[in-house]
This record gives structure tokens, sequence and C-alpha cells, in this order.
């Protein structure tokens, strides 16, 4: 049942069958202690008022097929069919004059043993002391993890204790710039993304002043 059917008729179709045990097990005691046959339009009506009040507890939602359809109109029930996906539309977009964009992603190998949290953490961390080394105090910084941000946002010292002293030298390095952080969603980083997966093979840090090779490959222009 949990896989030929949608939520709704799934729940209604448990409460029919726990509806006819229940009138069966009424009927019996009626015949066993009073001697009165067994009623089938009670038995019915007691299964259609089943049905209907779990129907409009509208748990679940059904499935927008014809097969939902009939078994609904069978019961002479409505359906509850399912809220329409909110469409979002996720760019990436360009710093203000005089900024400088910084987008990271943490990659991981579940093989070496790396969360790919830390590894953002990591990231952001390399960024922002880049960043200070080369003088340059107007930095956006963009993640696709939320946590992070929120860390950043609030200069939170709940961080793995590996990196905490840099973690709060960091912190100390953004107070002293304009700085901000935001969140974006992984769609609009994909080249952060790229990166991130190119150089889990790789030994040393790399830094490139054009645009990479590896960018043109794969249509990103």
């Amino acid at each position: 049942m949990s896989v030929s059917f949608s939520d709704q008729v799934r729940v209604l179709w448990k409460t029919a069958i726990h509806a006819v045990v229940w009138s069966v097990w009424l009927s019996r005691n009626q015949w066993i202690f009073k001697g009165k046959a067994m009623d089938f339009r009670f038995a019915l009506s007691l299964v259609w008022r089943a049905v209907s009040d779990a129907n409009r507890l509208r748990i679940g939602c059904m499935r927008n097929c014809v097969d939902d359809l009939l078994i609904l109109r069978r019961f002479d029930l409505c359906g509850h069919p399912a809220k329409a996906p909110v469409i979002r539309s996720v760019i990436w977009s360009p710093p203000a004059p005089g900024w400088i964009k910084v987008n990271t992603d943490g990659a991981a190998l579940s093989s070496l043993g790396v969360f790919a949290f830390e590894e953002e953490l990591l990231a952001a961390l390399m960024a922002i002391n880049f960043a200070w080394q080369n003088g340059w105090h107007r930095i956006w910084l963009e993640s696709d993890s939320s946590y992070m941000v929120q860390l950043l946002s609030s200069r939170s010292k709940q961080v793995p204790w590996q990196i905490r002293q840099a973690w709060q030298h960091r912190i100390y390095q953004i107070s002293m710039m304009e700085f901000q952080v935001s969140h974006i969603f992984r769609e609009g980083n994909q080249v952060a993304d790229v990166f991130s997966k190119h150089d889990l093979g790789l030994e040393v840090d790399s830094w490139w002043a054009n645009l990479p090779v590896l960018l043109i490959f794969i249509g990103w222009q």
C-alpha cells in the first residue's frame, strides 16, 4: 500500500480497513450477546463516515493521476492536490565597484574522512586571510552553506576546536574590514563548486590571475 498509493489515498484505505474490522467486531458482538443479525447498511455507513471524516483531516496529498481520481470518485471525495513547487531565480550577482566578491564551496571525499562543512570553513578562513594580506578591505563572501553564513554573521565561536584559534583571528580581521556575507543556492555557485571538486586532486593551493582553462572547457565564459 505504501508503494502503490499516494499519501491521501493510503490514509483513506487504511481508515476503510480499520472501519470494516470495527464494524465486523460490532456486528459479531450484536450477534453473540443480543442475537441480532448483521446490519449491512449500518456497517457500510460506519465505513463511509470514517473515510469521510479522515478525508476532512486533509492528511497527505493525492497524485495528479487517473488512478487516484478514480479511487476518490468511488468514495465521492475531494482530492487534495500537492502544492506547486516554489520556483526561485538563482543568479550570481557581481559586487559593487571597489568590492571583491569571494564564493566558497566545500567538497569532500568520504574515503579521506574529510567533512565538507569543515572544508567550507577552511575555504572561508583562507579567503579572508588572503584578502587581508593583499590589502583588500571591502570583501563580500558568499557561500552555499547557510550555517557558515550564520556563523560569520553572528561572529560565533561555535566552530571545531582544531580551527578555533584561526577562526578567532579571522573574526578580528573582518572586524577591521568592510565585510559582508550572504548565502547563495548551489545552482548559483557553480564555479566555486567546480573548483572545489577539481582541487581535491591537488596537493598545493592554486591561484589564477586570468580565467582558468578548466572553466573554458566546461563552457563557462
